[in-house]
């Protein structure tokens, strides 16, 4: 009886200092945001105020791309990480790493030199502005992907200020380097330029990494052989992931595409422009997709469906709330905010219209991920592909016709319905897994 009671005072004992680490942990996360956030926001601002339009609508078009290939990198091996590995011993943790770190060189190598390729038959088939571009992707996209990589893996163990300080010094050269060439080139920059300095300063980022993820990697003998065995289980969990976020990335930038097709880059680079404001709310939400997935796996893993079940609702009301004065400012003000961020360049009422209609969008979005983690969770990596599937349809038929008839302002508007029909489906398929799940008897989970 009295062991029983030391076991359970002890228990009670240290949980404030559990909680007291987790809001520490909880607070660099923040903190890391703000700099990722904040250097991305800054940095493309700079661009967006005094590049050419029609070359920052290019640079946009080519970060798309970036967007991309970094969404199809944590589907396939990010986000396996943070969910497999969150609770893997120390031993097994860095297998599963190194095996990760490996694939995500291979991935990097084989992509750029798919894009080197791509942008040297452009040019040669008579596009060299083009082509050149193409190539500054290439060159940009290795380091831009391995800075994400590492700091990513650093959340999983919940490391957030080791993060902060690999962005601090990413994010600060980044946003020094798009200074410099605004205020040296101004109008003259090019849309290769600008993806250098974000490639350049995501090298340094790398090599500060490399040596902070030392502890995350063993490569002794024998190590190699469990590569397949990761690569395999990475890629089991991750295969319809990786479809899925190939099919969001559709549905959510897909839209920059489309415009640049039917309209021009100078359109892309007006309604980019205005839309990145909608950005604001970034150091927020990326601090909730890079912190959350892992504790709601760790959620389920430790109190089941039930306990997920009460993680997942807890979620949703803190992010609405923390959502609300952004809805306020952006939804009600957007003339006064684009006159106080660019002057007299973008202050036309139809972009007024289309910043408020592009943050309604985007906090729906921001509402479905507690969804998300729990389909994530429970392993439903095919579910949320099916569910992904939604908005490409939307995109390609009644997205296609809304930027037809409406131009830019159509692009709101569709990702409005999207986004509303997103929410709706992955909140559904989340419940029907959920109870799924809660009617399986105890010894069978």
């Amino acid at each position: 009886m009295s062991l029983h009671y030391s076991a359970d005072t002890a228990a009670r004992a240290g949980a404030p200092v559990r909680e007291r680490k987790g809001l520490i942990r909880a607070s660099w996360a923040l903190a890391d945001q703000c700099v990722v956030s904040g250097g991305n926001f800054l940095t493309i601002f700079i661009y967006a105020r005094y590049l050419d339009i029609t070359y920052f609508g290019v640079f946009m078009l080519a970060h798309t791309g970036l967007l991309l290939v970094t969404s199809m990198q944590n589907a396939l091996i990010v986000q396996p990480h943070n969910v497999l590995a969150a609770g893997l011993a120390p031993a097994e943790y860095r297998r599963v790493t190194t095996g990760l770190a490996v694939l995500q060189v291979l991935f990097c190598v084989g992509l750029c030199l798919f894009l080197a390729v791509a942008g040297w038959g452009i040019s040669v088939s008579g596009g060299p502005a083009a082509g050149s571009v193409v190539v500054a992707l290439a060159v940009t996209a290795a380091p831009w992907m391995g800075q994400e990589f590492i700091r990513r893996v650093l959340y999983t163990r919940a490391e957030t200020r080791s993060a902060t300080i690999n962005d601090a010094v990413t994010y600060g050269l980044q946003l020094t380097g798009a200074t410099w060439l605004a205020v040296a080139w101004g109008i003259h920059v090019t849309p290769e330029a600008a993806l250098y300095v974000l490639g350049g300063s995501s090298a340094v980022g790398v090599l500060v990494g490399t040596w902070q993820l030392r502890h995350h990697l063993h490569f002794g003998h024998g190590v190699s052989a469990s590569y397949a065995h990761t690569w395999s289980e990475v890629w089991d969990f991750g295969k319809w992931l990786t479809a899925q976020n190939g099919t969001v990335w559709l549905g959510s930038h897909g839209h920059a595409w489309i415009v640049g097709a039917l309209l021009g880059a100078e359109q892309v680079g007006l309604y980019r422009a205005v839309t990145h404001l909608v950005n604001v709310m970034n150091p927020l939400r990326q601090a909730a997709y890079a912190y959350l997935p892992s504790r709601g796996s760790v959620a389920y893993q430790s109190d089941g469906a039930a306990g997920l079940e009460r993680w997942v609702k807890k979620t949703w009301w803190m992010l609405l709330t923390a959502l609300f004065p952004f809805c306020v400012v952006l939804i009600g003000f957007p003339m006064p905010v684009i006159e106080a961020a660019y002057g007299e360049r973008y202050a036309i009422p139809m972009l007024a219209a289309i910043l408020a209609l592009a943050t309604a969008g985007q906090c729906l979005t921001f509402l479905k991920f507690p969804y998300d983690i729990g389909l994530l969770a429970l392993r439903a990596t095919k579910v949320i592909f099916q569910v992904h599937l939604i908005p490409v349809a939307l995109l390609f038929t009644t997205g296609v016709a809304f930027i037809h008839y409406w131009g830019i302002v159509g692009v709101p508007l569709s990702a409005l319905l999207i986004n509303l029909s997103l929410l709706a489906a992955t909140a559904v398929a989340y419940r029907r897994m959920l109870r799924r799940q809660l009617a399986r008897p105890a010894d069978a989970t």
